[in-house]
């Protein structure tokens, strides 16, 4: 059994599937066919994936032990080999009139449930083209190691649906779909109580408000929902608790948004297997995008229309601070406690930077400041925002004073007590912010102090993980709502959460991407280098180890730096920095002698419609094939 109800579901809406296994049936792979022990009563298949689309598989009769008549129409020949047809088994499965054909199931309606039916070849291996998911979830750590040997014990099923993508008219009709309902449902199974509730949480807000405003409710289905919250645990299975549920639901939300606007439904056994392929495209992508769209823009409220949610969620709508910080959900790009005075926002956010270049306009600014009225949360906000920008300011132009000195005795001790001036301004603040690390970590690797460097890198990476962050100028509100009922006051959330993008130029930058600065320095209107803090971290551990000589650990990081750009953890709302993140990725592919990685990356970089620095993507480029 399998589905809603057997994953521990008991909504009204949920359906019962059952699946009939021929136990009568080997099906084997070739690497495993030669320990095939059968007799004259059981039929041997061959699985064979090697020119069937991703997710499926063609069935090869070898043997066919007892007779029967309804699975010896169901062979077909191609050539000299015998298939097993896949659309000839379906179709006579259907036993009864009134049911009704559903995907490879044929489902019937009894007692006011209805009830799926599918004819099922059990494979007792683990398929090939679904390895990567075991060497993701070591790497992963989730789900842990019992229950993916567990999994990997169960094999996989074969149910008698074709895909969408016909590569070979002649073998539509033979195609088999992989399933991983069994894997599927010990998954669900190995849940934590709070992944489990956020789970049933989005299928009743898919069933519930989605579908309804929906013209064809097919379009969006359960699978994908589950295949959305397999991804978002599998990429942090640790950050799970009750007190961040909301926050953990819009994330999934956000990636099926995303997921939506590109087209793209990657399975979470065979991401090359596309789920959206032949459903979601054109208008119906369009009508799906802009539901979802309409709904996110509604933010918390939209639970609100869940029908079995509504006298829960009224309550909490009752409370005004969380009510106000989801009523907007473009928080994502306006910060959401200064919608009610922008122009406050960009004087103390952005003009603080360019007026802060001497002592004099610094003081003269950290005064203006001070003498805001704070009367109300938005200013005194704002206002920890700017002293803190103020703060880092000055202490980047000592930084950029001592790195250009001369090296003397007497400018080596000016620099030291500069460097240590910077730092103290930076620690003893009470307006500290994540992103003061960040700059303290660049400083110390541009004096050399790798060891130390590397220790402020996993601070920060422990930080991050005990709590989410957000960007000082793409503030995320559900991240704070979810704090809310701790009783957190604001300053604390404000200390644990904000990080900014990090700016650098030719005056600031590491030697390692002088290229890239001074290029944006030269194609730039504002001559700035934004950087993603997370792909700025792993760059600066990959080049510590490098030289600390640490290539084991080196070669880790690289790993999960490719994790980041390539297995949808990256954040969408940062696509203006994605050219940059792909560029480092590049240098440190370089620096770890994987070419022809580095030169994709380099690619990927040019390619980006935003990219200021071209110039510096082609000299490494050269560089690289000259090599």
């Amino acid at each position: 059994m399998s589905g809603s109800r057997a994953e521990g579901f008991e909504f009204h809406l949920s359906d019962l599937d059952q699946v009939f296994v021929d136990r009568n049936a080997i099906v084997m792979n070739r690497s495993t066919l030669f320990k095939a022990t059968y007799n004259n009563s059981q039929r041997l298949f061959l699985m064979e994936t090697d020119n069937s689309p991703p997710g499926s598989a063609f069935v090869k009769c070898l043997a066919f032990g007892n007779h029967n008549t309804s699975l010896i129409d169901a062979l077909v020949f191609r050539g000299c080999d015998m298939y097993f047809s896949s659309k000839v088994m379906r179709e006579g499965f259907l036993y009864s009139r009134i049911s009704s054909s559903h995907g490879p199931c044929q489902t019937v309606s009894a007692l006011g449930i209805d009830i799926d039916n599918a004819y099922a070849l059990r494979c007792p291996i683990w398929p090939r083209l679904a390895l990567p998911f075991v060497e993701r979830s070591h790497y992963r750590g989730w789900p842990s190691y019992h229950v993916l040997k567990d999994i990997c014990d169960d094999g996989c099923l074969l149910v008698p649906i074709n895909s969408k993508q016909q590569q070979h008219r002649d073998m539509f009709d033979l195609e088999w779909r992989i399933s991983f309902s069994l894997a599927e449902k010990r998954l669900v199974h190995s849940m934590n109580h709070s992944q489990f509730l956020c789970y049933g949480l989005l299928k009743l807000f898919l069933d519930e408000v989605i579908k309804k405003n929906l013209c064809d409710t097919d379009l969006l289905c359960s699978y994908f929902i589950k295949t959305a919250v397999f991804w978002e645990i599998s990429d942090n299975s640790i950050d799970w608790s009750p007190f961040n549920l909301l926050y953990k639901f819009w994330n999934t939300f956000r990636r099926l948004l995303r997921w939506v606007s590109i087209g793209y439904c990657p399975n979470f056994f065979i991401p090359e297997n596309n789920m959206f392929y032949g459903k979601i495209f054109g208008d119906n992508q369009a009508a799906v995008l802009r539901t979802l769209r309409d709904l996110y823009s509604e933010g918390y409220l939209s639970l609100l229309r869940c029908s079995s949610l509504h006298s829960h969620l009224q309550l909490l709508n009752a409370r005004p601070q969380v009510s106000n910080i989801f009523s907007n959900v473009e928080v994502e790009y306006v910060p959401w406690f200064v919608v009610e005075n922008k122009r406050l926002w960009v004087t103390l956010m952005f003009d603080i930077r360019f007026d802060s270049s001497s002592t004099e306009n610094i003081i003269k600014t950290l005064r203006n400041v001070l003498m805001l009225n704070t009367e109300s949360a938005e200013t005194s906000l704002a206002k920890r925002f700017a002293l803190n920008n103020i703060l880092q300011t000055h202490a980047e132009n000592l930084c950029v004073s001592t790195n250009a000195t001369n090296s003397t005795d007497q400018s080596n001790r000016k620099r030291y007590n500069d460097l240590r001036t910077a730092e103290k301004i930076l620690l003893k603040t009470k307006t500290f912010f994540c992103s003061n690390y960040f700059f303290l970590m660049k400083q110390t690797y541009m004096t050399g102090n790798f060891h130390k460097t590397i220790n402020i890198i996993y601070y920060i990476k422990h930080r991050i993980q005990c709590r989410p962050f957000m960007y000082k100028w793409i503030l995320s509100s559900e991240i704070m709502t979810s704090f809310l009922p701790h009783g957190l006051p604001h300053d604390t959330l404000i200390k644990s959460f904000i990080v900014s993008l990090l700016q650098m130029n030719s005056r600031t930058s590491i030697e390692e991407l002088k290229l890239e600065c001074m290029a944006t320095d030269m194609t730039s209107s504002t001559g700035v280098l934004l950087i993603p803090p997370l792909v700025f971290m792993d760059f600066l551990l990959i080049l510590s180890f490098t030289h600390v000589g640490e290539k084991h650990r080196r070669h880790q990081v690289l790993e999960e730096l490719k994790a980041l750009l390539y297995q949808s953890v990256y954040s969408p709302h940062l696509f203006v920095v994605k050219g940059i993140s792909w560029e480092i990725l590049g240098i440190c592919q370089h620096l770890c002698g994987d070419r022809q990685g580095a030169l994709q990356s380099y690619t990927h970089a040019f390619n980006d419609i935003h990219n200021d620095f071209k110039p510096a993507t082609i000299a490494r480029i050269s560089l690289l094939e000259n090599n």
